[in-house]
């Protein structure tokens, strides 16, 4: 299943390949597109009867979330790694809110038994998954993020 949604405040595409969560995200976000997002990740990972997965992630654009879309994504995650999300690798696109970005995905996963890691390039993210035990099919993967939104 692959889903695209647009707003004005922010943009997704999601992909299960595998074990594997894609999501190509082009921020800022608001809550309307956290919540759809919500909807279509849940979705992709349930009707997969997937128990144990990764997200590998993309971060584009002004990659930050407002106040209120970054509490719903806290619990969306919480109930995401409850149920069998342990690993997330997210790819850090050039930014200029880069660091803050990447503060903001530390606090989401902050607490959280999930293990979060950061690169510079979807092969690196793709090869951490792997080490990991995911199956995926890097392919298909690159192939997913380079048809950006």
């Amino acid at each position: 299943m692959s889903s695209f949604y647009h707003k004005q405040h922010g943009e997704f595409s999601l992909m299960m390949n595998q074990d594997v969560v894609l999501t190509n995200a082009v921020g800022p976000w608001n809550l309307e597109c956290i919540e759809q997002f919500g909807i279509d990740y849940a979705t992709s990972v349930y009707s997969a009867k997937t128990t144990k997965w990764a997200d590998i992630i993309m971060l584009q654009g002004e990659s930050l979330l407002i106040p209120e879309a970054e509490k719903d994504l806290q619990v969306r995650i919480a109930r995401a790694v409850e149920t069998g999300l342990s690993h997330v690798a997210v790819v850090m696109c050039k930014s200029e809110v880069k660091t803050t970005a990447k503060l903001q995905m530390k606090r989401l996963y902050r607490n959280l038994p999930a293990e979060l890691a950061f690169f510079d390039t979807v092969q690196d993210a793709i090869d951490w998954i792997t080490e990991h035990g995911f199956r995926c099919e890097a392919p298909v993967i690159e192939a997913f993020f380079d048809d950006r939104p």
